[in-house]
């Protein structure tokens, strides 16, 4: 199939729409590929209204791909089109011409929106402009990628995050955030495929853990795990799909499961047990916690197994073997710093905590903001479907408007339309998932549950029909769009109504200290010793002791009291330690944990340790729906209350595109760069490296200009396969070498080692640690680079005649150990 682009595919596309037979043919261009695909199909799923919209979309791209200058018309007698007469409300003028029409698209400009002159709200997402570029210059890859199929990296943010997680020492906590679209899934990917810096050769795949908040992402990690992995199903864990779960709960107990993606809720409860098993034998490879924002946003509301989630990493980690327990990886886009503090305050106690943030505003969205009434709504958002370019999101925030909105847009003449809720079964959210990754689907109406971590690199348009809680949630959201780097329409379509829906779920349920010492009275009068502080206490008991507390029972009363827990935790009163192990025999929901302050029966007590940490909570949380509020004002920079949100000193400013800038592009706010951060975890110098080099740390390597054929590249590779066994995790390259590099690096395709080609020492962003540095002919090594430093090992790998600064050979002034390329492989093989 020949692959066309620019005037060639809008040409072939041309005579398609024209009814011309032709050559098969196909496009890189999304917008024209997509009606390629819509009017070739074989199901011919797409309605008329569909394939319209999207010959609006195909005509305002190539409009874009001209410069705005010369509007294209096309030629349209493709029989999938000659129902269709409803074109004026597309934007679409036509004129009847022999057996079709003549058709051609106007820019988008709605009374109802605040418009600079010529420009259509349309113009950026159709146009597709690139705002974002993947893989360029400084993203070079570390060979283990290609262990999964890849060879660059996404952004230098990627690569940071990869090599911070790699190097992660046992039982430690790494949190990460990397902005939406940069790829977070390598780090659980490379998880599993390569290890950890370290690891010795595992005899069996071991267990990565991948805790996921909606089965969705579950289904989306899976599809992408057997495609990069090459693993065979099942990998994620679902209800209803016993056979497929007896044998994931199986594979992770006997240590092959490789990668698990299970939700909270599976991974502390019927999972624990294989859990257990694999962490008892020392297979627990690592816990990973996709979307870890949500430990503080949801875990605190209505589903507290996220914050259970620290208890049953804690018991893992306390029955792993000593260097084998699992390491904590941390996932998310953005982090506020109520987030941070929150995994800090559950995951930050055992084992070292650190974090590696390369987080970046997006560049993508184009905002707007429509203020209405209900009634005005409907038909907004309407007249937006008709217009915006495909795929496109449709946001609210409960289901019965997600079922209205499907109906309403089925009735309106859309076809490929999907709902996606928290009350969507398993099989469609699987086929939903499914079909949106494949880009056959148009339209999606989902509410929060929808687009956590699934991605669709094409999506061009985010609507929200409703005002999210918060502003995190909301930029979380715009997120689905834009993934591929290209501009994407974000357009928000409130009512006053929204803004009381969104304060009442804004308002977190933190219950007052004198009803949660109440609370915490009832549940600990009747509790179990365990051993020592530790005790089990009943969650589904009464609220209190008195005789004047309610009877309150079911999930919502044990829910309650899993949240107070949650919050005496963070507040240090106690430490959360999960279900007991083994299970009380006795009747009742328990929970296990160790007591931390003898004064937590006390009022003052919780006066000084607990009300703090309500109050924080509580400001954190109004924070974020004021700053929802005010870029609903449409008043402000977008970028500057995005920085307020997530943090000047923590996320990197670009300024895309909102009503501040339309308005007067001199305004525009300049972006701020993003340094490439360096792994927080220093790489330990094991025994047998220290043995190669001298008291200093140091040791000189050179060879000649005969030992660079082939032969002497093959036995440098096996030397550094050693060099990896012993530890060694670092190469860097000066200049260009003699040697075939591929033979040289081969052993590490399926261990993790980090390689830089740099220009000098100073462009390093390797993880600190022992380093082995292969200089080129040619090349000039500084003093300072040569020096014995406190807590730096070098290996110098450089030509036999290489030269100081000040031109005297470096062999005869080294003042260390000095070895010829054969010593060293000969001394490496011992």
């Amino acid at each position: 199939m020949r692959e066309l682009n620019g005037l060639d595919a809008f040409g072939a596309l041309t005579r398609l729409l024209s009814g011309e037979e032709q050559m098969p043919w196909r496009t890189t261009e999304p917008a024209l590929e997509r009606l390629r695909v819509a009017l070739s199909s074989v199901q011919q799923d797409a309605s008329p209204l569909d394939l319209a919209v999207l010959l609006r979309q195909a005509l305002r791209y190539e409009f874009a791909r001209r410069g705005h200058e010369v509007s294209p018309r096309v030629y349209l007698s493709h029989p999938r089109f000659m129902t269709f007469r409803d074109w004026e409300q597309l934007g679409l003028s036509v004129a009847k011409e022999g057996n079709g029409w003549r058709v051609s698209a106007h820019a988008w400009r709605p009374n109802w929106l605040r418009l600079p002159p010529s420009l259509g709200v349309d113009d950026e997402a159709a146009g597709e402009n690139v705002k974002r570029e993947f893989g360029s210059d400084g993203c070079e890859g570390d060979p283990f990628l290609l262990a999964i199929g890849r060879s660059t990296y996404r952004s230098s943010g990627q690569r940071a995050a990869v090599r911070a997680a790699l190097t992660t020492p046992p039982g430690a906590t790494l949190v990460v955030a990397l902005p939406t679209g940069e790829g977070k899934s390598m780090i659980f990917q490379l998880i599993h495929a390569v290890g950890f810096v370290g690891d010795g050769p595992k005899a069996k795949a071991g267990v990565t853990l991948v805790v996921v908040p909606t089965v969705a992402l579950g289904v989306n990690h899976e599809e992408e795990a057997v495609s990069v992995c090459g693993l065979p199903r099942p990998l994620a864990y679902q209800g209803g799909a016993d056979a497929a779960n007896a044998v994931i709960s199986e594979q992770i107990s006997q240590g092959v499961q490789g990668l698990c993606f299970a939700s909270p809720e599976a991974a502390c409860g019927r999972l624990r047990q294989s859990l257990r098993q694999a962490a008892e034998a020392g297979d627990l490879r690592a816990i990973v916690v996709d979307e870890a924002h949500l430990i503080d946003q949801w875990g605190t509301g209505f589903r507290t197994e996220f914050q259970e989630l620290s208890a049953l990493r804690r018991e893992l980690l306390a029955i792993s073997p000593e260097g084998q327990q699992p390491r904590t990886m941390l996932l998310s886009a953005t982090l506020t710093d109520s987030s941070l503090e929150t995994l800090r305050a559950l995951f930050g106690t055992e084992g070292a905590f650190e974090s590696c943030a390369a987080v970046r505003l997006r560049a993508e969205p184009d905002y707007w903001v429509a203020d209405s009434n209900e009634e005005q709504r409907t038909g907004r958002v309407l007249e937006a479907l008709y217009r915006v370019p495909r795929p496109a999101v449709l946001y609210v925030t409960e289901v019965k408007h997600a079922e209205a909105w499907r109906l309403r847009l089925l009735e309106a003449g859309f076809g490929r339309v999907r709902m996606l809720h928290g009350k969507t079964g398993r099989e469609d959210r699987e086929r939903i998932v499914s079909e949106w990754r494949a880009g056959s689907l148009d339209v999606v109406i989902g509410t929060s549950a929808f687009g956590l971590g699934i991605d669709f690199a094409h999506a061009r348009s985010i609507i929200h029909a409703c005002i999210p809680e918060t502003l995190d949630r909301f930029y979380q959201e715009v997120g689905r769009g834009g993934r591929d780097g290209r501009a994407s329409l974000s357009l928000i379509i409130p009512t006053p109504a929204d803004l009381h829906i969104a304060q009442k779920i804004n308002l977190r349920k933190i219950i007052t200290v004198r009803r949660g010492l109440e609370r915490w009275g009832g549940m600990f009068s009747g509790k179990r010793v365990i051993a020592g502080n530790r005790i089990a206490v009943r969650v589904d008991g009464s609220p209190g002791v008195s005789e004047t507390d309610i009877d309150m029972k079911g999930t919502r009363n044990t829910d309650w009291n899993l949240r107070l827990l949650s919050l005496m935790a963070r507040a240090g009163l106690v430490r959360l330690q999960g279900a007991p192990h083994p299970p009380e025999e006795a009747p009742g929901e328990w929970f296990a944990l160790d007591l931390l302050d003898d004064g937590h029966l006390e009022r003052s007590t919780w006066d000084n340790r607990v009300e703090p940490v309500r109050k924080v909570s509580t400001a954190a949380s109004n924070l974020n729906l004021d700053l929802m509020r005010q870029f609903l004002r449409d008043e402000g920079c977008a970028a500057e209350i995005l920085e307020r949100l997530y943090g000047q000193d923590r996320v990197a400013r670009v300024c895309s595109r909102c009503a501040i800038c339309r308005d007067d592009p001199s305004r525009r706010r300049p972006s701020v760069a993003l340094g490439e951060p360096i792994a927080p975890w220093p790489l330990p110098l094991p025994s047998l490296l220290a043995r190669l080099l001298d008291a200093d740390r140091r040791l000189l390597v050179v060879y000649g200009p005969e030992q660079t054929r082939s032969a002497e590249s093959r036995r440098l590779g096996e030397t550094l396969g050693r060099l990896q066994r012993f530890g060694l995790a670092k190469v860097i390259v000066l200049g260009q070498l003699p040697f075939n590099m591929n033979r040289v690096l081969q052993s590490a395709e399926k261990t993790p080692l980090f390689v830089s080609n740099l220009p000098s020492f100073a462009h390093s962003r390797l993880p600190t640690g022992p380093e082995l540095v292969m200089v080129g002919a040619g090349q000039s090594l500084g003093q300072t680079s040569l020096e014995a430093r406190p807590g730096r090992a070098r290996i110098f790998l450089v030509p036999k005649e290489q030269l100081t600064m000040d031109g005297r050979r470096l062999r005869d002034v080294f003042g260390g150990r000095v070895l010829t390329l054969d010593e060293f492989n000969e001394r490496v093989a011992l």
